[in-house]
């Protein structure tokens, strides 16, 4: 169904329609006069278009209201304020008038309260737009993402639910909380390492205040990390026992040398100290302080190329256990505590030493591995990968969404628990429905719960570009959104255009100070930018009224890209 105009009558019946910017040319069965207005429904699109009148001629002293009155009257649709609301809002943004579409939107609309109609009308149009089903499952999992809501309390009330179920065989529960700890645990555990490995340091610092050593040697053992019997007059030999405990000969120089992350450097050094420690063992003479020394020579440099790179020396690279026993680096979590907790002065120079060295590891590769982690435990677009055949299937259930899907066939949930997995589940579909394919444009939007420094983030990003000749986002054309809700500064969108790989960025935030910040962050942009072959040309700052009219003019861009009469119709 479609508003148009008469604009011209021709002989034969025929006349002049307009619908929007287009005209077409029509058969007339039934006499209408030219200059007025109606509302037409398309009947049959083959073997030609035929449109029946279905109110009208509408007067322009009726207004809007008696209009809209009228055809809610020919349509036989109830006079509610809601439905008002929505037949209103399809006419004006050219939506397709379909009497079921109508009813499922009021329907819908009465389940959101007031301060989100706005956000539901959005919804409803995307969904009509996506051609889906106007239900509640598409609607709920378009709405958090139009809302931007935030991703961690869900899951903190998906794991909350879960906890609480004694229904829930026992392993499944263990696996999906364990998927839950993982997420959140891809940018803690950096700060674990981080702080063990200045632990460690400044236990074996003998220049430093053999008080603090001492303390640094009993925060250590609270946590489990070193023996109950270690002692700093001990702390020497039993180094050297525990390092040679770790080293099985060759196995360990292979793991070194096969490792990753270690620059080659890095491995000459360990490898060296390795073959040291064995000359000293096989050697029948060997000096009993040698291999010691050696021993804390060997701590000495895993710590500090764990410093180097707390988020890329994870606890998988086998050299760590040099530092750390496999069987305490479990324990890791229960160090942060401890140290977070104690008083001793010590303590807290510790927790801010490790800061430190995670602040200065954080860029641009970090942050993406991290998204990219993130994104493969959440499982977001595993059946994509499925689909494709490029996902191994064993894998795909160490994946929260698969999980999930799989928690809802268990008919011994609580509904509790059934609930939130669903909301769960949703939000994560609502992401996916919300990236689309316009002709050449490509737009993608992401939520993830980020942590930092225990700081919690809720992101939502949105990519929006032309495509390139492989079907992805070009990335010399393309406009990233960041909408974030920090702990600190609130709600943060940041609105970064490229045009011709010129970098222009908005900040919208509503604290003033961030301007003074943001200007000394601009050299360190501009740089980062500039070694991936990107100019910047600025960043300006401003307050969230000037964003929300940007980003009305966004969605009608999107909206109108590749869409014709059609499409109306």
């Amino acid at each position: 169904m479609f508003r148009g105009q008469i604009r011209q009558l021709f002989p034969g019946q025929m006349a002049e329609v307009q619908i929007g910017d287009h005209t077409l040319i029509a058969k007339l069965e039934v006499p209408l006069k030219g200059g007025d207005a109606y509302y037409f429904q398309v009947q049959t699109v083959n073997p030609e278009l035929q449109i029946k009148v279905v109110t009208g001629p509408l007067q322009t002293t009726e207004g809007p209201l008696g209009q809209l009155s009228n055809l809610m009257e020919s349509m036989q649709l109830p006079k509610s304020p809601e439905m008002h609301s929505i037949l209103s809002y399809f006419l004006k943004q050219k939506l397709p008038i379909i009497k079921e579409n109508l009813l499922d939107a009021v329907a819908l609309i009465k389940t959101v309260q007031l301060a989100l109609r706005n956000d539901a009308l959005n919804t409803i149009q995307k969904l009509v737009e996506l051609k889906l089903p106007l239900n509640q499952i598409h609607f709920n999992s378009l709405l958090g993402v139009e809302t931007k809501e935030g991703f961690h309390d869900i899951l903190h009330t998906l794991r909350t639910a879960l906890i609480r179920d004694v229904g829930v065989e026992a392993q499944l529960k263990e696996t999906i909380l364990s998927t839950l700890g993982e997420v959140n645990k891809l940018t803690a555990s950096a700060v674990d390492r981080a702080l063990v490995s200045s632990a460690i340091l400044k236990l074996l610092d003998e220049t430093a205040p053999r008080e603090e050593r001492f303390q640094v040697l009993q925060l250590l053992k609270n946590s489990g990390i070193m023996s109950q019997s270690a002692t700093l007059a001990n702390l020497s030999s039993l180094i050297d026992t525990t390092v040679r405990e770790q080293v099985a000969g060759a196995q360990m120089k292979k793991a070194i040398q096969n490792d990753p992350v270690l620059q080659q450097s890095q491995k000459l050094q360990l490898i060296g100290l390795l073959e040291e420690l064995e000359n000293n063992r096989m050697t029948e003479t060997r000096s009993v302080l040698a291999g010691e020394q050696t021993g804390k020579k060997i701590m000495r440099a895993v710590a500090g190329h764990i410093q180097s790179s707390p988020f890329r020396m994870n606890n998988s690279s086998s050299f760590i256990n040099l530092l750390i026993p496999a069987n305490a680096s479990l324990k890791l979590p229960e160090l942060y505590r401890t140290i977070e907790q104690s008083s001793v002065p010590i303590a807290k120079e510790l927790i801010r030493n490790a800061q430190f060295v995670v602040e200065q590891a954080i860029d641009g590769k970090m942050i993406k591995d991290v998204m990219q982690s993130l994104f493969k435990s959440l499982g977001f677009n595993y059946e994509a990968g499925l689909m494709h055949k490029n996902v191994d299937i064993s894998t795909t259930m160490d994946m929260l969404k698969p999980q999930l899907v799989g928690l809802l066939h268990d008919s011994s949930v609580s509904q509790q628990l059934r609930d939130a997995a669903e909301v769960t589940i949703n939000r994560m579909n609502g992401t996916i429905l919300q990236s689309a394919d316009l002709g050449m444009n490509k737009q993608i939007v992401m939520q993830l719960p980020l942590e930092f420094l225990g700081k919690r983030i809720d992101a939502t990003i949105q990519w929006n570009g032309r495509k390139d000749a492989d079907g992805k986002i070009d990335a010399d054309f393309a406009r990233i959104l960041f909408y974030l809700e920090l702990e600190s500064i609130k709600k943060t969108v940041v609105d970064m255009q490229v045009q011709n790989r010129v970098v222009a960025v908005t900040i919208f935030n509503q604290d003033d100070h961030l301007r003074e910040i943001g200007n000394l962050l601009q050299g360190k942009l501009r740089d980062g930018l500039e070694s991936v072959n990107y100019r910047l040309s600025g960043v300006t700052f401003k307050h969230f009224e000037e964003e929300e009219k940007r980003e009305t003019k966004i969605r009608k861009a999107m909206m109108t890209e590749n869409r014709g009469v059609d499409f109306r119709i």
